[in-house]
């Protein structure tokens, strides 16, 4: 230890929520007095929030998201215009990639470690003899740091589901709900078909509040439609009241009242161009439209930014690994239409490098769904060890046997992500790709040893 370090702001070398110390052990006794739980409504919740002063009742103009995949993105081109245009926002997104402060986001910056350490000794005391899930301590963590600081806007996304789900303590008013778009995830807890899920998704439309829609499946759109007029509800819908155009330069956005030309985004992929025009769609639906202006549109297209999403790794340990001409990349699909994207993305990429996928994923996602879109397009996979990961994860042979069982052979385990990036670059002269996805957790390691190994 040098002299200017003391033992509370030394990294621990072995983290799972933050490498300071206090803050790691501050948030691993949450975890045990408040484990995780199944959403189940709000009446636990709202008892909660009352110990705490009704902090979800001080909070300015607040844009609420829900749905399957591109929340975190959506917010983060809102976050990107606000901030282009001058204006300030806090954010509670979930799950954290590298270090929980990631998850709060007061005044356009991560937590403090101060700050965390003050609400999370507050939050304890107010959550004695409360029934309070990890997520809801949380949440209710969130809306008091947000309702002590002022900002101009809070993008608040929905950690399971909608209805249930502890962000859903925000009531009408004040308020305007996203949904991005609906696939199968979670359905042992959100329901077997799309509809099923959409309903839960929808939860999170409140009365006589706009609410902006992605593109969906038609059966989706009429649940949503549905909930909305029984509200009371305006609702603002992809292909009806907005839409984007694609083109070599980057894409239109066009609704009755607007039509701007943008460029590319620094996010990659087509799928972040529809979660740019809903971050636009539900601007306009706000009281902030007068900051929807072409220069700040293209400024924000540029500074946006969200980690861990077809995000291509050129510098660090990692990258280090490989020989010239090489790439690697990160994406945190984990679901059906997260492995569509990626497929999607595969496809443009189709005529250069071959892919390789390097991956892991939770016991409760469909093997199948998922690498059903990525088998066609992969010229190996390397099945991560994984029991290290505090989640349910498959162990690495039983992920290489079912991917096996849908035809596909050259599969093997790996024990870690810089071995599995060795053995692939062992193998070939030419210039390859390397894509690590299939879970937020693998991405999120490996993000964190680029952190770690730089430090070191």
């Amino acid at each position: 230890m040098t002299g200017n370090q003391s033992a509370e702001t030394m990294e621990v070398p072995d983290w799972t929520f933050s490498p300071h110390p206090a803050v790691e052990q501050a948030i691993r006794v949450v975890f045990a007095q408040h484990p995780p739980l199944y959403p189940v409504g709000l009446k636990r919740l709202r008892r909660f929030f009352k110990n705490l002063g009704d902090p979800h009742l001080k909070l300015p103009l607040t844009f609420h998201v829900a749905g399957t995949n591109g929340k975190g993105s959506t917010l983060a081109f809102l976050q990107a215009i606000f901030e282009t245009a001058g204006m300030t926002v806090h954010k509670y997104t979930s799950p954290h990639l590298v270090s929980f402060d990631e998850r709060f986001v007061v005044d356009g910056k991560n937590i403090t470690t101060q700050l965390l350490l003050g609400l999370i000794d507050e939050c304890s005391q107010a959550a004695i003899g409360e029934e309070i899930s990890f997520f809801e301590f949380f949440t209710a963590l969130a809306f008091l740091a947000f309702s002590r600081s002022p900002a101009d806007a809070i993008l608040l996304e929905t950690g399971l589901g909608g209805l249930y789900d502890a962000t859903n303590i925000v009531e009408s008013g004040n308020l305007v709900t996203l949904l991005t778009s609906i696939s199968y995830d979670h359905m042992h807890i959100l329901g077997d078909t799309l509809p099923e899920i959409a309903t839960q998704k929808a939860g999170i439309i409140k009365p006589q509040t706009p609410c902006v829609v992605a593109p969906q499946e038609e059966d989706v759109v009429a649940v949503f439609v549905k909930q909305a007029r029984a509200l009371e509800a305006p609702v603002f819908l992809y292909g009806k009241d907005w839409e984007i155009a694609i083109d070599a330069g980057g894409f239109e956005y066009k609704s009755a009242r607007h039509a701007f030309h943008l460029p590319t985004p620094r996010l990659q992929g087509h799928h972040q161009l529809y979660n740019a025009g809903l971050a636009i769609a539900a601007l306009e639906n706000s009281p902030y439209t007068e900051i929807l202006e072409q220069p700040v549109l293209e400024q924000a297209m540029q500074r946006v930014a969200w980690p861990g999403r077809l995000q291509k790794i050129t510098s660090g340990p990692l990258a280090a690994l490989l020989p010239a001409g090489w790439e690697l990349w990160l994406d945190g699909a984990h679901n059906d239409a997260g492995a569509a994207v990626v497929a999607e993305q595969a496809i443009l990429w189709s005529n250069e490098q071959p892919l390789h996928l390097i991956t892991a994923m939770k016991r409760t996602k469909d093997v199948s769904g998922f690498y059903g879109h990525l088998l066609p397009h992969a010229a190996s996979i390397q099945a991560l060890d994984s029991s290290w990961i505090d989640a349910p994860m498959l162990t690495a042979e039983d992920l290489c046997d079912q991917i096996r069982a849908m035809d596909y052979t050259n599969v093997k385990t790996a024990a870690t992500l810089e071995s599995a990036i060795k053995s692939i670059t062992f193998q070939f002269s030419a210039p390859q790709r390397i894509l690590v996805t299939g879970s937020l957790y693998l991405v999120g390691h490996a993000l964190k040893q680029q952190q770690q190994q730089a430090a070191g």
